[in-house]
């Protein structure tokens, strides 16, 4: 490392502190994870939509959300709505929020869902003093960047995903079978919509998207914390038209309704049956019908949070923050972009 390099991360040591993490940072949750709840204000009374939403795309960044007719927005409230990320204490306090921008509507059998895009963003994870210093970074290297990413984010469009990540997020197996041979890989943009329904964004850039679009049956399975690096060493098959499951790391067993393999070790597994297909930009949204669901053991499984979030979790227990940092670093031993 040069010199020149060494005084810089010295200097942002210096300036952030502790807050200075990883953005996707590994934990171990029991599922569902009971840390954070998602609230929708701006109608006539706050609505729990903590299980009714999910992130439906990077890039416009937009958001599903499930509602039922009965809290159905009209149209004096959509200007207003707003998403509050808050800590499930007695104070209830909020972690973060994301004013949203209404889109379009997805219809499905007896159900709608909205898609937002975000107008505006805060986050109140750490102290006013290290979010500034982080924001200056971040435009910065925004600056400099953006036009080297895959997925090109507006600064607004990545605060907002920031936010997002407050709330914990499940990392899953994604098993599908078909002619070629099937397939399995990693996927965290995802969550339950009420109503027995499940939807989940997957890059429509990658060839994992299109094997689902075809098979339209998948099973989702719940990854214990212990098998991090397995799941994300497989992040490289949402390249791969097929994989040879015998020469994957573990073993597998058929899921009970639609026999698709899934992990010897999985925590949970939800076999999903796609209802629609919206495709919106970097990412499609998948809205599938849960048809089965069995679970198997505890956890705790594999979630993802911000590193923000991190920070606050661990504030002031500085060897629990070390030892936090680097488990997460051999769970992502393998890593690839998911």
């Amino acid at each position: 490392m040069s010199i020149v390099k060494q005084s810089l991360n010295a200097v942002k040591t210096l300036v952030l502190g502790e807050t200075l993490l990883p953005e996707e940072f590994t934990i171990g949750l029991a599922e569902p994870q009971t840390e954070i709840s998602v609230w929708l204000h701006g109608l006539e009374a706050p609505v729990d939509v903590t299980h009714r939403h999910c992130t439906a795309c990077s890039a416009p960044f937009t958001i599903c959300v499930a509602l039922d007719e009965v809290r159905w927005p009209t149209g004096k409230h959509l200007p207003s709505l707003t998403l509050k990320y808050c800590a499930r204490d007695p104070q209830q306090r909020v972690l973060g929020e994301i004013g949203l921008t209404w889109k379009t509507t997805v219809c499905v059998a007896g159900a709608e869902m909205l898609l937002f895009e975000a107008r505006g963003s805060a986050n109140y994870c750490l102290p006013k003093r290290y979010l500034y210093s982080h924001n200056l970074m971040q435009a910065y290297s925004h600056w400099r960047s953006n036009d080297t990413f895959e997925i090109k984010m507006s600064l607004l469009e990545k605060r907002a995903a920031i936010v997002t990540f407050i709330r914990p997020h499940l990392v899953s197996l994604v098993s599908l079978a078909d002619e070629a041979g099937g397939n399995i890989f990693p996927m965290n943009l995802m969550g339950e919509l009420g109503s027995g329904r499940f939807g989940f964004g997957l890059r429509d850039s990658r060839l994992a998207s299109h094997l689902v679009e075809g098979a339209g049956r998948i099973a989702v399975s719940s990854v214990p914390l212990t098998q991090a690096p397995v799941a994300y060493r497989l992040a490289a098959n949402h390249r791969k038209a097929s994989i040879d499951w015998d020469q994957l790391p573990f073993a597998t067993r058929m899921s009970s309704t639609f026999k698709i393999p899934v992990p010897d070790f999985a925590l949970r597994v939800r076999e999903l049956e796609v209802e629609k297909i919206h495709k919106i930009g970097s990412h499609t949204l998948f809205v599938a019908r849960v048809v089965g669901d069995e679970s198997f053991g505890p956890g705790p499984a594999l979630h993802v949070i911000h590193g923000f979030y991190q920070a606050r979790r661990l504030q002031g227990r500085r060897a629990e923050l070390a030892a936090s940092v680097a488990e997460d670093s051999l769970n992502k031993r393998g890593l690839g972009a998911l």
